[in-house]
């Protein structure tokens, strides 16, 4: 079997070439989806992962040893296979990634869709080549047959993975970081940065506006690090929104006016800040605070937020959304219609 493009009668032999478009185009793909370089249609299904790992993240390696075993596949028989049952176990995994995106998030993410376009172009050329051109010319039965169950059962491997697999980052973490009414399918998220003017001047107006938020939404307070100091408070905003629910908007409060005074606290300066509220700190350990901030970063970057402070107002049933950006913008009033309109 030739894994040249240029075959032994010095014509182009399209599906190798189909093929290797097919690889190459995927890894750039998944490159751009690991980078999060995606629209908000992305949004939902950055929430997920696949075995702890980032979909995009697990993909790059996915076409990586793809590519690796497509270039050595002429140099044995295992190692044809080994790509033949790569492709058609990442087409079984597509299947249920699909799946998810059809009847779980709702909603069609355009780099999801074109990665799986180019496993699904990858396994037709594998089938017309070693099923209906190399196998049924050489009228080799036993030989297709087999061909055929090692497909099968390579597709049906992928798509067990993927339901085993396939779970949102939040609970792969074990942290939730919402407030309010968890069962809402309506959730506000107010996405912030510790050290931005506007962010401090909308502070006074977020705890007004929390109690009745909180009374009919969930709600999630995003760190979104424009000044790189902010990544210093963010694992105390975590560890509050995990462990202390029902005082975090006191804690929130201390921990913003100690952003006044201390660009780097050390936990002695902020157990001192919360001591009031008869509070003493409850490190996350480093995995949790590491699996915050992805999911602080799959949220903002989801969302298409590229502005501090801006609220996102979302529901999960009519995949509507709204985004306020800035103080002047955010009010009760305007938040309030974003919950009207996305629910409707």
């Amino acid at each position: 079997m030739e894994n040249s493009v240029i075959n032994k009668s010095g014509r182009t032999d399209m599906k190798t070439v189909l093929l290797w478009s097919a690889v190459t185009a995927g890894l750039v793909l998944a490159v751009l989806s690991a980078l999060k370089i995606c629209t908000a249609a992305c949004s939902e299904s950055t929430k997920y992962d696949i075995f702890g790992i980032d979909f995009g993240w697990f993909g790059v390696v996915f076409f990586i040893i793809s590519i690796v075993t497509l270039g050595l596949r002429n140099r044995g028989a295992w190692l044809s296979s080994c790509f033949s049952s790569l492709v058609f176990a990442g087409f079984g995994a597509e299947l249920r990634f699909l799946w998810l995106q059809k009847f779980v998030i709702g909603r069609w993410c355009p780099l999801c869709l074109w990665i799986a376009v180019m496993v699904f172009v990858a396994a037709i050329v594998l089938v017309y080549e070693k099923f209906l051109v190399t196998r049924m010319s050489r009228g080799d039965m036993k030989s297709s047959l087999k061909f055929l169950v090692i497909m099968l059962v390579a597709i049906a491997l992928g798509a067990m993975s993927a339901m085993v697999g396939v779970r949102k980052e939040a609970d792969a973490a074990g942290l939730n970081i919402y407030l309010g009414k968890q069962n809402s399918p309506t959730t506000v998220y107010f996405v912030s940065d510790w050290f931005c003017p506007g962010c401090r001047r909308l502070e006074p107006k977020i705890e007004k506006m929390y109690p009745a938020l909180a009374r009919q939404t969930r709600i999630a307070f995003i760190d979104y690090p424009i000044h790189p100091e902010t990544s210093n408070y963010t694992p105390y905003n975590l560890q509050f929104l995990v462990y202390e629910k029902d005082k975090y908007i006191q804690l929130r409060r201390a921990l913003s006016e100690l952003s006044m005074k201390v660009k780097a606290p050390s936990n002695e300066q902020v157990q001192a800040a919360v001591a009031p509220y008869g509070v003493k700190l409850r490190q996350l350990n480093f995995m949790d605070v590491m699996n915050g901030v992805k999911q602080n970063e799959s949220i903002y970057r989801g969302y298409g937020v590229n502005a501090t402070p801006t609220v996102v107002v979302a529901n999960e049933k009519t995949k509507k959304r709204k985004l306020l950006v800035g103080d002047g913008e955010i009010t009760s009033q305007a938040i309030n219609a974003a919950i009207s309109a996305v629910e409707k």
